[in-house]
């Protein structure tokens, strides 16, 4: 199946010998000004729309499979057009097992109409030891806009003593604005940078860090008021905003620390509590 979005081929996996079963999955969802425009899902993507006693909508990404492994394939497609508002975030944390084979490819695209708001909270990607990963986030935004976008990643699994000595991770953000790419964005971690990431120039002691992206007219004016929220956190964080974008990283050596200092962030930069499966 060959998304027309993405180009990408969801059901070709090159592996020598006895096919092994892999997840695959797709959904899209949009909002116009009158409510829900579009819902589609296939495979191991749900999407599920709670109802929410907050003014702007919320839709939830599930992923049926329970996590990702080599060779999965998992895309979502978010959107909002003619002045409406959406909320995306995730039902838990996204695991991402030890791959046999191959790496598994998330697709995650975003489309921010005119005068439009979409948020992208989903919950911490958890990498396990042997993990494979190559995760792609594109987002397309017009005039006016405005896109809040976070993601975390945890290296391992701290309460179980896990210590990453095999990695394959590679994520890449691309973020345009009225056709001309206004960011881009990428990490990657081999198995031979697994050595260097105790330095202290890299991640020292720390495993979770964070991402926050807001693009929007107001971006740079709220500069100071993020590096105030960010003094009270009791993780390590900095901002920086330029060309009407705005850009945190946050960096912390407990994934539980890092939690609570994004919603405590986010609480106080956004007005209002995070999407309510944060809280189960």
């Amino acid at each position: 199946m060959l998304d027309g979005q993405t180009g990408v081929d969801f059901e070709r996996e090159a592996v020598a010998g006895p096919q092994i079963q892999r997840s695959v999955g797709l959904a899209k969802v949009g909002f116009a000004q009158k409510g829900l425009e579009t819902l589609y899902q296939s495979g191991c993507a749900k999407i599920m729309l709670p109802k929410s006693y907050c003014t702007i909508p919320e839709a939830i990404i599930v992923n049926t499979g329970g996590g990702l492994t080599g060779g999965d394939r998992f895309h979502i497609h978010a959107g909002v057009s003619e002045g409406a508002n959406l909320c995306v975030s995730s039902q838990t944390a996204e695991r991402i097992y030890r791959s046999i084979g191959g790496q598994a490819k998330v697709l995650n695209n975003i489309k921010v109409g005119a005068g439009c708001a979409l948020e992208w909270l989903p919950q911490e990607t958890i990498l396990f030891e042997g993990a494979a990963l190559h995760r792609k986030f594109e987002a397309h935004l017009e005039t006016n806009s405005s896109f809040l976008a976070l993601e975390t990643l945890v290296l391992g699994r701290a309460e179980m003593g896990e210590v990453l000595t095999s990695l394959n991770f590679n994520d890449q953000w691309r973020i345009w604005r009225d056709g001309k790419i206004i960011y881009g964005d990428g990490l990657r971690i081999g198995a031979q940078a697994m050595d260097n990431l105790a330095q202290p120039a890299v991640f020292g002691p720390n495993r979770a860090l964070a991402v926050l992206l807001y693009v929007a007219p107001d971006a740079n004016e709220r500069l100071d008021e993020a590096k105030s929220l960010l003094r009270e956190l009791n993780v390590e964080a900095a901002v920086s905003a330029w060309n009407g974008m705005m850009v945190v990283r946050f960096i912390s050596e407990e994934a539980n620390m890092m939690r609570s200092a994004i919603k405590k962030y986010l609480l106080g930069f956004r007005g209002r509590d995070m999407p309510r499966v944060w809280h189960i």
